[in-house]
């Protein structure tokens, strides 16, 4: 059964360009026999979450508030630094869809090389069905990605990101890149996976988006939970891709 146990956890991201790394500074150091630490700044900040089938988490905060660095923590991108993280469940996240693209590649190599990012097995019967999906010509499959316009491009990335349900759906703010065209399409896709997965976490500024949609609300300040605020069961609503804009 799909669970999200997170127990004070804490995730600290270095600054790599916060302190000096030239040759004089570090002859220096030694002769004064001083340390170079690396810097960090804490973007998760002792949060603990538990989560089982049904729940629909909406994370509300303003930017730099840690709603994209918790979720990537959930998936699985960054580890967390201290803390107790498990996770029962298959995770999709939905949190940025050019991660691991290469350009330079034709469409059908990057299709299989995301899914295999992801854990999946790029059979052809699969690539088949997620290229269908984009209604692009079958020409292009063979074309790199550099040649496609942004709405192109967007059509098969998430084509490719959404080509499998969910136990546990990540979603973050990026579906206003979706083009208009295309737009019913995947909000008729998205609100399947949203419908059907066990564990729904959504970041958004949207608070209306929210309420409709979660049945609690973490708000986030600065990389900490400020307040939780539990909500009635969301009654089903037609998602629409222009509510959920950067």
């Amino acid at each position: 059964m799909a669970s999200i146990h997170l127990h004070d956890v804490c995730l600290d991201y270095p600054l790599y360009g916060a302190y000096d790394f030239s040759l004089k500074r570090r002859l220096l150091g030694r002769l004064f026999r001083q340390t170079s630490e690396m810097r960090t700044i804490r973007a998760v900040d002792d949060i603990s979450i538990e989560a089982k089938a049904g729940a629909r988490i909406g994370l509300a905060g303003p930017n730099g508030s840690g709603k994209s660095t918790l979720l990537r923590l959930i998936a699985g991108v960054f580890p967390a630094t201290s803390g107790r993280v498990e996770i029962s469940g298959n995770i999709v996240p939905l949190l940025g869809l050019g991660a691991g693209v290469n350009l330079d590649f034709v469409a059908a190599d990057n299709i299989s090389l995301l899914l295999r990012i992801s854990g999946r097995k790029p059979t052809p019967a699969v690539l088949d069905e997620i290229w269908a999906f984009t209604e692009l010509e079958e020409r292009m499959r063979r074309l790199p990605l550099r040649m496609f316009s942004s709405g192109m491009l967007m059509r098969v990335l998430f084509a490719t990101a959404t080509a499998f349900p969910a136990d546990i759906l990540l979603l973050d703010e990026w579906l206003s890149v979706v083009d208009e065209n295309f737009s019913a399409k995947a909000e008729q896709r998205l609100r399947k996976m949203v419908e059907t997965a066990a564990i729904v976490i959504i970041a958004s500024h949207d608070h209306a988006l929210l309420r409709r949609t979660c049945n609690s609300i973490i708000n986030l300040d600065h990389g900490r939970i400020a307040s939780t605020v539990a909500l009635d069961a969301p009654v089903p609503h037609h998602l629409e891709l222009g509510e959920i804009s950067a």
